[in-house]
């Protein structure tokens, strides 16, 4: 068979998919996800029922492809945006302006995680696939990578293991996502304008001057 049929029939099926992805997204952020069928998904992206179960076993898996995607796209972003950028200071301050900037672009999807913790949370926690954990510790090696950077450059306390440092940056972020997903009530409801506080308090401590 021509590799140019084969080329475009696997172009058509990553487009039904991403038709599918797409509208999975919507269904959940608008209904929930406990409230969400897949017959909701399958109008929403106007293919049969029959056509999602051919892409994804059910619901959950749906939504399991889901977060990889946006762990993905969350990353993939945010090295392109750090790349831009040579000081390591300004590297992190990007790191950290732009994760809280994609779940506040996002937050109707990553709330649903947070708003339905009771059910959801314990349904899944053990069945999201070792490709997004891996890719969230490459992640967390990569943060480790730009405080190694501003180790070298003297603007990091050097004595400090900067994998460790990686984790308690990304935990601070964390923390000022998920009070903010739950009640949208910090920092006039813009979870951007929460990064000095974490940049703040990476860099400075809350250790009071003696």
């Amino acid at each position: 068979m021509c590799p140019l049929v084969l080329d475009r029939k696997e172009r058509d099926k990553k487009l039904r998919e991403a038709d599918i992805l797409k509208a999975a997204e919507h269904i959940f952020a608008t209904k929930g996800y406990h409230n969400s069928a897949i017959l909701d998904i399958a109008e929403e992206a106007q293919y049969a029922v029959g056509t999602i179960y051919l892409y994804f076993r059910n619901k959950q898996d749906l939504y399991l492809t889901l977060i990889e995607r946006k762990t993905e796209e969350l990353f993939t972003t945010i090295k392109e945006k750090v790349e831009k950028v040579n000081d390591p200071r300004a590297k992190i301050r990007v790191l950290v302006e732009e994760q809280l900037s994609y779940f506040e672009e996002n937050e109707d999807f990553f709330r649903i995680y947070f708003s339905e913790r009771g059910g959801l949370h314990w349904a899944i926690k053990d069945k999201i696939s070792k490709s997004a954990v891996d890719k969230f510790m490459k992640y967390l090696d990569y943060i480790a990578e730009l405080i190694t950077e501003g180790q070298r450059e003297g603007v990091i306390k050097s004595q400090f293991d900067a994998k460790k440092m990686a984790y308690m940056l990304a935990g601070m972020m964390n923390a000022m996502i998920f009070p903010w997903l739950r009640e949208r009530s910090m920092a006039n409801g813009r979870l951007k304008h929460l990064s000095e506080f974490v940049l703040e308090v990476f860099y400075e401590g809350i250790g009071a001057n003696r």
